[in-house]
């Protein structure tokens, strides 16, 4: 057979063929119906009427609605059940996003226009993460895309502009399923039983086949704030056990209340360290009883700052009930706390400068008050000696000038006081009085006697 002559191919009796030969003809030729054209690129709306309501209105996807409020939205957003599922950080860029959006959005038009890179540098992440969750929010029905953002290079050169647009997104809320009416015409349907009447829980899926289980410890690596609340497990009680039988056996102070923790023994061994921080938060945990609540461990973990600068365990029971500038908590230390560590931290932060470093303890502060009243008193004593020298030198010596050894002695400016009026007379002014008009009387008398 010639190669250019084409193969002969059997030919059937056209009696014999069935609807059946025909069947993917017609598959095909609906698929080919039902195919749609391409979406047309269609310019991009103008910034005058990126928010108008017609506009916005014809962005909302089918199957989702305009939100009424932004506290719906941000409700429907946050109550999503998808993000739950999401990894913890993502879960937390997640919250940021929507808080941003529900800050930054338009209330009148329920848009929202921003710039990738801005919010990427308010959430400290990178542009792709951004369009990550805002594709995201997309899937769930929670944003819709009005108008696209555009670069400064595609601007086109007739609006005369050369900056570029940032893009504008709607808020939107997944519409709720419109029951469908039954037909008259249409024919009855099946009786159903209640089981397969009610809601399918969407949540819940099937078992799921062999192999699509995630290995055991798959989530090792992740943090334990993914997980919900933790109950009390077996050895918080056991260490909470431990601390009730530490300070039951307490006959005495485990570490004096005025003395800084540090270690008896100088030569500061880690044990030595460790077994002083462990008596110092078990005296803690005697006076103050919402820290039997948490570990002593978990006490000293947040005193330990304060300890290392020179606070005293009074000094902590007074920064439980007292602020740095002297005004008393208005509520106890016992009702109303859920998170005792928590409160523990925050009643020391308030002790603490914004470096970290914490303030002078109560007790460090009498001391320095002391030290320096002692100061002022030696010093007040030894000026006090100095004027008895220059009082005793002036007495000594004749007339009203001051000697050169009363000035040495530091009375230069002090001048040479009557009997009656030095430091020394302690009787009333009444008396003094009297006295110096009986002085100058008496004086008066001699004078006119040696005249005469």
């Amino acid at each position: 057979m010639s190669p250019s002559v084409p193969e002969a191919r059997p030919q059937m009796d056209p009696s014999s063929l069935s609807h059946a030969d025909f069947q993917s003809h017609s598959a095909l030729d609906a698929a080919l119906e039902t195919l749609e054209e391409p979406p047309s690129r269609r310019r991009r709306v103008r910034v005058a009427y990126e928010r108008s309501k017609a506009v916005v209105l014809r962005a909302v996807p089918k199957g989702c609605k305009l939100a009424r409020h932004v506290v719906a939205w941000k409700r429907a957003a946050l109550e999503h059940p998808a993000l739950e599922l999401m990894r913890a950080d993502g879960r937390t860029n997640m919250r940021a996003l929507i808080e941003i959006i529900a800050v930054q959005q338009d209330p009148a038009s329920r848009t929202w226009r921003t710039t990738w890179a801005w919010v990427a540098q308010r959430l400290g992440v990178h542009e792709d993460s951004v369009g990550r969750m805002i594709r995201r929010l997309k899937d769930w029905g929670l944003l819709a895309v009005v108008a696209t953002g555009r670069s400064a290079a595609y601007t086109p050169r007739a609006t005369g502009k050369k900056q570029g647009e940032a893009p504008v997104y709607a808020l939107t809320t997944p519409a709720p399923p419109v029951p469908v009416a039954p037909s008259e015409t249409a024919p009855e349907a099946p009786h159903q039983t209640e089981e397969e009447s009610m809601p399918v829980e969407i949540n819940v899926g099937p078992v799921p086949p062999k192999g699509a289980c995630p290995p055991p410890h798959a989530r090792e690596e992740l943090s334990p704030k993914d997980a919900a609340t933790p109950r009390l497990t077996a050895k918080a009680a056991a260490q909470r056990r431990e601390v009730q039988a530490a300070l039951s056996k307490r006959s005495a102070p485990l570490w004096p209340a005025h003395a800084t923790v540090r270690p008896v023994s100088g030569r500061g061994r880690r044990s030595d360290w460790k077994h002083t921080y462990r008596c110092a938060g078990l005296e803690l945990q005697h006076h103050a009883l919402i820290l039997r609540r948490i570990t002593t461990a978990y006490v000293v973990s947040v005193a330990k700052p304060h300890f290392e600068a020179g606070w005293t365990i009074a000094d902590v029971l007074h920064a439980l009930d007292w602020t740095p500038n002297g005004q008393r908590y208005p509520h106890d230390a016992v009702h109303g706390i859920d998170n005792p560590g928590a409160w523990f931290a925050a009643r020391l932060r308030a002790w603490t400068h914004q470096d970290g470093t914490p303030h002078r303890s109560p007790d460090q502060r009498a001391a320095a008050e002391a030290e320096q009243r002692r100061a002022e008193a030696i010093a007040a004593t030894a000026r006090y000696a100095r004027r008895e020298a220059a009082r005793q030198v002036a007495t000594s010596a004749s007339g009203m000038e001051t000697p050169a050894d009363v000035q040495a002695a530091g009375g230069a400016c002090m001048a040479v006081r009557p009997e009656a009026q030095r430091p020394g007379d302690r009787r009333p002014f009444r008396e003094r009085w009297a006295a110096q008009i009986a002085a100058g009387r008496a004086a008066a008398v001699a004078e006119r006697g040696a005249d005469t």
